[in-house]
């Protein structure tokens, strides 16, 4: 069989990557010697890539931040906490870092979106780790520039021409979305709940979770799908729920957890779905109940004035704070972005006026793993009004 052939499985595996990186890194630490610097700092996906070899649908998430850390003697990753397992599985020889909580951005510059952000704690917990690595002088992929570089075009305007943030403006008009823009997240929704049912047949124990990505990102599209935001497959749930899928096989008696995400005309459906190989054990049952029972909170509310209502309803009935689940939030806004603000947490301020949609998703750690039950609402007259198919109460028998 020829190289242009070759399947991806049969790609050489950890050994090969490993072998691989210590050539890449060999090359990048004699450069950054020869430039007098103590690491290389980098925050752009193809970087991170090229530093770790790791892979994730979570470059399409706007919000969670990855940065590689290379020194002349250690690789580091900072990382939200719900991808530190996957990093850690994946990457050869480093040292992950993981955020979880959600702060205000006051102070800092360039983070618009949003009253709070993952990126405050994520650069607090990057700080350390140079300052672990006493790295007094730093060399970073692409400093200065905004990404990607295209954007940077306001920026070489001529000075005579006046600029102002107006982050806020358009946020303001962005969260509350028109009837047009419902609809378009409604018929994504719709394809993504028939992809599913795709999915949910053809489903069976032993499969990769490459290999049911396959199924639900072939399913998208069939049913009309613009583009695939990400398929997020996880066999077996005692970890991280990040990270792009594996070869790793779903195996009897293991929890799957598959997130889907399709895009139409722009506008992004974003739910997830649970399954187990036959009936699940009474603790994974009740797990998943928690969660699901906390979807139930938020719904029977009757009125939501602020982002803030939902994150105190579902954490208090999880009994959790959001920065005990990996997420570190109960959900969030959609539109063109997944996510978007704001943020399902009791620090987010954010009124929730008529026409924002938001993806209300309580997490819960329990004994058995990571559980998550999520929907699609719209805020009419006040309350919430689901788009997406109904969650699933229970966990799905195949």
């Amino acid at each position: 069989m020829s190289d242009v052939h070759m399947r991806s499985n049969e790609l050489p595996g950890a050994d090969g990557l490993e072998a691989e990186l210590t050539r890449r890194h060999a090359i990048l630490r004699a450069g950054l010697a020869e430039a007098g610097g103590d690491a290389l700092v980098v925050t752009r996906e193809g970087a991170v890539t090229y530093l770790t070899g790791y892979t994730t649908a979570t470059w399409s998430n706007h919000s969670r931040p990855i940065v590689a850390v290379l020194t002349p003697s250690s690789l580091d990753m900072v990382c939200a906490e719900t991808e530190a397992d996957a990093v850690r599985s994946r990457v050869p020889g480093v040292s992950v870092h993981p955020y979880v909580e959600l702060r205000s951005p006051d102070g800092l510059t360039g983070l618009p979106d949003g009253a709070i952000q993952f990126t405050p704690h994520a650069c607090e917990v990057l700080a350390s780790v140079l300052r672990k690595r006493d790295a007094q002088r730093i060399g970073v992929d692409a400093l200065g520039a905004v990404h990607p570089p295209a954007s940077r075009i306001v920026d070489l305007l001529p000075e005579s021409i006046g600029r102002f943030d107006a982050s806020r403006q358009l946020w303001v008009a962005r969260l509350r979305k028109s009837a047009w823009e419902i609809e378009r997240m409604r018929s994504a929704c719709d394809i993504l709940d028939r992809a599913f049912a795709d999915l949910r047949a053809a489903l069976r124990p032993g499969m990769s979770e490459r290999d049911i990505h396959n199924i639900l990102a072939a399913a998208s599209f069939a049913h009309g799908a613009h583009r695939l935001g990400y398929t997020m497959v996880v066999a077996g749930v005692e970890r991280g729920l990040f990270g792009d899928p594996t070869e790793r096989r779903w195996q009897k008696g293991e929890v799957l957890f598959v997130d889907g995400g399709v895009v139409v005309d722009g506008y992004w459906a974003d739910y997830c779905r649970m399954y187990t190989s036959g009936a699940p054990t009474p603790s994974q049952r009740d797990d998943y109940a928690r969660a699901a029972s906390a979807l139930d909170a938020a719904l029977a509310l009757d009125a939501v004035p602020t982002a803030s209502t939902l994150g105190h309803a579902i954490g208090e009935a999880l009994d959790l704070p959001p920065g005990s689940v990996g997420f570190g939030r109960f959900g969030h806004g959609i539109g063109l972005y997944m996510p978007e603000p704001p943020s399902l947490h009791p620090d987010d301020p954010t009124p929730l006026d008529d026409g924002v949609t938001l993806c209300v998703e309580p997490a819960y750690l329990g004994a058995t793993g990571n559980y998550v039950v999520e929907e699609e609402h719209v805020v009419s007259d006040g309350r919430l009004n689901r788009i997406s198919p109904p969650a699933p109460r229970i966990l799905i028998e195949i």
